[in-house]
């Protein structure tokens, strides 16, 4: 199906026009008389541009038109490869000193360069490129190609931006849902149960999969998605359900068949498991065996296998019960969508209308995505628009045989066929991403920049224009928004990742035909007509110069050679972030078209010099590059660059002064650039930048006068850099009139005053003034900022009349604040130093003056913000009861009242926000009741696990959409399957730092507590752990190993555990600080020691005397002692106890709490040359160790509850460097004469 290919060739032929224009009239086409050449081809090109419409259209069915709209469309492709080469050449004559003026000025000294060489050899070629040309258009006359104008071409209408994310209703699948679960429900007696689901394209059997893979029916289940796609690997599914079942953040890397096979057997070992093998192609008999082979494991428990596949073929060599075909939807259900999307109800000439969409509807042939693209399309036609579209020649295509497939793809192609030229050819390199890729839009967006794809209007930039094509794309169905792991808040940048459904994707191919060259894993060969492609292999060179743009995938473990893409002259898109980049190729240079330049994680220190010989360069990323510590000087020759993303380039000191003649950089990036500094000096000479970010910049000094010049400012994040060190009044902000992002959240801000102006900022979406805790005014707001919708003042302790300050401000989304002391009134020092006080310490009478103005705001946001999604309220420390106007709020989805000390209560009909999903209580100890929520509401951090409302499942799945910095889930034998646990993803919520796990003892579980604890894998963020009333023998593989941040570690209550074999596959020289034990009488330590530098052991005799049998027998892990620092031991009364202590040579503090009679153990000191502080505590000790005297390093010493025990021991006046002597509650001791001899001592008590 090449009958697209001819599609292009009008957007492409507006291209190479706007740019012939662009270089017409200027000094040097004069100077050599090419303007006569250039306007003649421009004529040309007008000339034919006229019939294009009508060549497009008969292309799809004619193969002499469409051949000659390719001839067309590759001399385009040539005219301006010319003319960029023409400019390049003649810049490479022009001396840096001359490229300061302006280019007007300069051209004149350039001419006089030139030689008549290089004049005489353009003047043939251009001469040539005419001729050429015109024979081209001039050939269009035998086709009899009708004019036609553009006046009358439909047009796609733009969306308004929030439409993306509004519900959508899924028609027509319930029935089959439930037809499928019920046909599983009965085979699902055997081991394994595979269902294919086949259709076409675009039909809805990913819709149904995923209807499926989130039925309650599979809530018990252990669950897995694979996107297979065209290229079948077997190793990389494995590897996929191995990661996911692990619940392990990367793709596990096992290279042999076997190996895989073995680890699914120990993952799937017992389990109820549902995989989805989502978009199969594979039908080789061999590997469709091979892939059931892997999936049918031994000694597993029922695995339900769900397969999408578009062949019934495939289905059936697959199927282990009766495949499902996927019945197209009924032609009422495809009108529902179309009105659904066209807005229908809405217009005035429905009636008349209502015939002619049924009968679109008709032509969709029950593909879903059909009807959605038709209906967006269809928004703001008029009448005859919708009769034209019902007309159209593209219905009466018959390619395939599946004449659904071919309705399907024809309702697409004439949602493409009506874009406008710069829509089509922008949707068209889509072509480029393969299948399922996650495409981020502000890369997208440049890239179509670089290629000339869309161009500045009066009233437009390049940005707006490129934002415009998203959403109109989106509008179409044509990109859809890839779904995020969902987390508290809101995010400035959510939605900058898309993905394109695998119709579309095939669409994009079929236009982009003959353009698009995407190579295999063994070579880049061929493509040497196409003008884009798609590599694997960055280590062979690629054999053609046409490539215009060029990106790798799968490249990260191979490096990138010098002759890759040395022959491709023509490039303006190069795109190596998939690559590994130990430095740059030294070939670089000769990209001289180069326009986009992606290159992060560089690990050379260097950037070559050469780098600013790509004069045309409007895109740089280097971001994440540590290593890098300086840029070239000259890095100010590239004038036209506009982008720059120095991020996390933390090495780099100085900039180079040249930078400030980058007057077009409208992007700056440099983030947690925390060694840089002297960028004030030419930041107010960079006038169009319009994205500022100097996040964690704590050494580029105060804030420069001139800063106030950048008023075309969108995005300002000043946020932790040193600027808001020295500025107590940030009058410079009025300036900037076109915010919408406005960050200045610091810790040691001392900004105490914004501008006036601000409240005037129409465009304004986030603010965050996080931590401005000498702010006492903010601006009246006066409902002037309608669009703000995220506003964080947590952490600001002086801000007064809040309530003023957010009227109007109405479509407010998320409200933070957090630990903010709010007072009616303006306050004077003193005043302000009591109140600071009151805030903290918590006095009765302030926290009431206080907290009833909290009152009055939280009614005043419940009257009037009552959009709001997201409170946060916690740590403020007057507030005693949230008063009932909170329940106005009915998009509420998560209020925060952490560490509201004083909150005694929360009103009854809380449960009536069936939006609330997240309720924070930590730290509320007066609150005696919690009042009954809704069946969706979880409150955290502390969440109990109860059964669910159907007694077959628990509600620990409620957990699955949120993503907590602290969890602590008691109760956890009320979880009714293992697969409840893998569902929530815990290793998938990076933003939890401290996490408890809790069953309570002595109760019936229903899942063996190893199962469960095995799919409750924290995330490798975390840094706290506590496990409570685990009853398992041993514990899983993953604990401490895999959690290479945990600085903590507690074992509680655990009566049953016998053995922890640690593994260290991370890092094996992780030390976490504190490790304590209690209640673990049978746990037996074995090799290899965890590392602690901190051990707390309490009721586990076997610990100590496991470890005992480590050291002697393995000596190598004596290297603990110098790692161990504190060690406490109580209630340890085992045989040989003491013996360890041989083993920590490097302890400095030693706790002994009730352990038995110590007299008798005179080794404890043997080892301890380097204690420095002893605590013993025992409650019948009747007589104080002789063996006290030989700690002669010791500097404090505490006796603790020891009634028995009447004097001090005689070798106690060897202790001449104790310093500190606390006797607690020894209430029969009496001191002795010779204490005085203690000479040392300072402190007794």
């Amino acid at each position: 199906m090449a009958e697209l290919g001819g599609m292009l060739a009008a957007a492409i032929l507006k291209v190479v026009g706007e740019q012939i224009g662009s270089v017409i009239g200027g000094q040097i086409t004069l100077k050599m008389n090419f303007d006569e050449d250039l306007n003649k081809m421009k004529m040309a090109l007008e000339g034919v541009d006229a019939l294009l419409d009508d060549a497009e259209r008969r292309s799809i069915k004619d193969k002499s038109t469409r051949l000659w709209l390719k001839r067309l469309k590759d001399f385009m492709y040539e005219v301006s490869d010319m003319i960029d080469e023409f400019e390049a050449d003649t810049q490479a004559i022009i001396q840096p000193s001359a490229r300061k003026s302006s280019f007007k000025k300069y051209l004149a000294t350039m001419i006089s360069c030139l030689t008549i060489g290089p004049e005489f050899t353009m003047a043939n070629k251009m001469d040539s490129m005419r001729q050429g040309l015109e024979e081209i258009t001039d050939q269009h006359k035998k086709f009899k190609l009708m004019e036609g104008t553009n006046a009358s071409e439909p047009k796609v209408t733009d969306i308004r931006e929030t439409s993306s994310t509004l519900e959508t209703h899924i028609i027509g699948r319930t029935m089959e849902k439930e037809k499928i679960l019920a046909s599983l429900s009965e085979s699902m007696k055997k081991e394994i149960t595979i269902l294919p689901i086949y259709g076409i394209g675009g039909l809805g059997k990913t819709t149904l999969a995923k209807m499926l893979y989130n039925s309650s029916q599979f809530r018990e289940y252990s669950q897995v998605w694979v996107y297979v796609s065209q290229t079948f690997d077997l190793k990389k599914i494995g590897n996929s359900i191995i990661s996911q079942l692990s619940q392990k953040e990367n793709e596990s890397g096992y290279t042999g068949k076997q190996m895989i096979r073995n680890s699914l057997q120990k993952l799937t070992a017992h389990k109820n498991i549902l995989i989805v093998l989502d978009d199969l192609w594979e039908d080789n008999n061999s590997h469709l065996e091979e892939l059931m082979g892997l999936l049918k494991v031994e000694e597993s428990g029922k695995v339900v296998v769900i397969v999408t596949t578009r062949y019934e073929g495939i289905a059936k060599k697959i199927c282990t019960i009766q495949p499902h075909k996927l019945a197209p939807l009924t032609d009422d259900q495809c009108w529902n969508i179309i009105k659904q999307k066209s807005e229908f109800e809405l217009r005035d000439d429905k009636e008349e209308l209502h015939h002619i969409g049924q009968d679109i509807a008709s032509k969709c042939r029950g593909v879903a995505l059909a009807a959605q693209s038709l209906g967006h399309m269809l928004h703001s036609l008029s009448f005859d628009e919708w009769e034209s579209v019902r007309k159209s020649d593209f219905w009466n295509l018959s390619n395939s045989e599946d004449t659904t497939l071919t309705h399907a793809l024809a309702s697409l192609k004439l949602s493409y066929s009506v874009m406008p030229s710069y829509l089509k050819i922008c949707f068209a390199y889509c072509a480029i991403f393969p299948k399922g890729y996650k495409i981020v839009k502000d890369d997208l967006i440049h890239q179509w920049i670089s290629l000339g794809f869309i161009k500045a209007t009066n009233n437009s930039s390049t940005w707006q224009l490129g934002e415009k094509c998203i959403r109109q794309l989106l509008g179409l169905s044509f990109l859809e928004h890839s779904k995020s792991t969902p987390t508290t808040g809101m995010d400035y940048e959510n939605g900058r990742l898309f993905t394109m459904h695998d119709l579309v994707h095939d669409l994009a191919r079929l236009v982009m035909v003959d353009e698009v060259h995407v190579a295999s894993k063994e070579g880049n060969t061929g493509g040497g007509c196409c003008h884009f492609a798609l590599l694997h292999d960055c280590c062979k060179p690629l054999e053609s110069s046409k490539i215009r743009a060029l990106r790798f995938m799968g490249c990260d473990k191979s490096e990138l050679h010098d002759a890759t893409f040395s022959s491709a002259k023509s490039m303006r898109v190069l795109d190596l972030s998939k690559c590994s980049m130990h430095k740059f190729p030294d070939s670089i240079h000769v990209l001289k078209q180069l326009r986009y330049l992606s290159a992060p994680r560089i690990q050379d220190g260097e950037i070559p010099d050469s780098i600013t010989k790509l004069s045309k360069l409007i895109y740089l990323n280097l971001h994440g590059s540590p290593k890098i510590l300086a840029l070239p000087e000259s890095i100010g020759e590239i004038e036209g660059l506009m982008y720059l993303d120095l991020s996390g380039c933390s090495r780099i000191e100085e900039l180079p002064d040249s930078l400030r003649r980058l007057k077009e950089l409208v992007h700056l990036d440099l983030s947690n650039c925390s060694c840089v500094r002297g960028i004030s000096a030419f930041l107010g000479s960079l006038k169009k930048l319009q994205y500022l970010n100097l996040s964690y910049c704590p050494n580029i000094g105060e804030i420069p006068e001139d800063l106030s010049g950048l008023s075309k400012l969108q995005y300002l994040n000043l946020s932790f850099s040193s600027y808001l060190q020295y500025c107590q009044e940030a009058e410079f902000l009025g300036a900037f009139t076109k915010l919408e992002y406005l960050n200045l959240s610091s810790d040691h801000s001392v900004l105490q005053k914004l501008p006036e102006a601000l409240g005037r900022f129409i465009q304004l979406k986030y603010l965050n003034l996080s931590g401005c805790r000498d702010m006492t005014i903010l601006p009246m707001f006066s409902g002037s900022l309608k669009n703000l919708a995220h506003l964080d003042l947590s952490h600001c302790y002086s801000i007064y009349r809040l309530q003023e300050a957010l009227v109007g401000l109405t479509n407010l989304r998320y409200l933070n604040l957090r630990d903010t002391c709010l007072k009616p009134q303006l306050e004077d020092d003193g005043t302000k130093f009591h109140r600071k006080r009151s805030c903290l310490l918590g006095s009765p009478l302030e926290n009431n003056h206080y907290g009833n103005y909290f009152q009055s705001l939280i009614n005043h946001l419940g009257n009037n913000l009552i959009d709001l999604e997201h409170l946060d309220l916690s740590y403020n420390r007057s507030l005693e009861r949230i008063p009932e106007s909170i329940c106005r709020m009915r998009k509420l989805h998560t209020l925060d009242l952490s560490e509201c000390i004083l909150l005694a209560k929360i009103p009854e009909s809380i449960h009536t926000l069936v939006s609330l999903k997240f309720l924070y209580l930590k730290g509320c100890d007066l609150l005696c009741t919690i009042p009954q929520l809704g069946g969706s509401t979880v409150s955290l951090p502390y969440f109990v696990v109860r059964a669910g409302d159907d007694e077959s499942s628990s509600n620990l799945v409620l957990l699955q959409s949120t993503n907590p910095i602290e969890l602590q889930i008691s109760e956890l034998e009320n979880v009714k399957s293992p697969g409840e646990a893998h569902r929530i993803k815990l290793v998938e919520k990076h933003r939890l730092k401290d996490l408890k796990l809790e069953w309570t003892r002595g109760v019936e579980r229903i899942v063996y507590d190893k199962i469960l604890l095995k799919n409750l894998v924290p995330p490798s963020t975390l840094k706290k752990l506590e496990i409570c009333g685990y009853n398992g023998v041993s514990f899983p593989a993953w604990l401490v190993g895999q959690l290479p941040n945990l600085v903590s570690l507690v074992l509680r209550d655990m009566a049953n555990v016998e053995e922890w074999n640690m593994s260290y596959s991370n890092d094996e020289k992780h030390v976490i600080q504190t490790l304590e034990i209690y209640g673990c009488p049978m746990l037996r330590m074995k090799r290899p020691l965890p590392k602690a530098k901190s051990w707390v052991i309490s009721h586990s005799d076997n610990v100590l005397s496991s470890m005992d049998e480590c050291t002697v027998s393995h000596t190598r892990a004596s290297s603990t002692s110098p790692i161990t620092t504190v060690l406490s031991v109580k209630y340890c009364k085992g045989p040989h106890r003491w013996r360890l202590l041989q083993h920590f040579t490097g302890v400095s503090s030693l706790s002994i709490h009730n352990c038995g009679d110590l007299t008798g153990s005179p080794q404890i000191t043997h080892h301890l040359s380097s204690l420095e502080a002893l605590c013993l505590e025992d409650e019948h000790m009747e007589e104080l160790p002789k063996w006290l005297g030989e700690l002669a390093s010791l500097h404090s010493l505490e006796i603790r509850w020891s009634n028995g025990v009447t004097k001090l021991n005689e070798t106690m006046r060897q202790l001449t460097m104790l310093q500190s002597l606390n006797l607690s509650y020894c209430n029969n001791l009496s001191l002795p004469h010779w204490l005085g001899e203690l000479t040392s001592l300072k402190e007794l008590c």
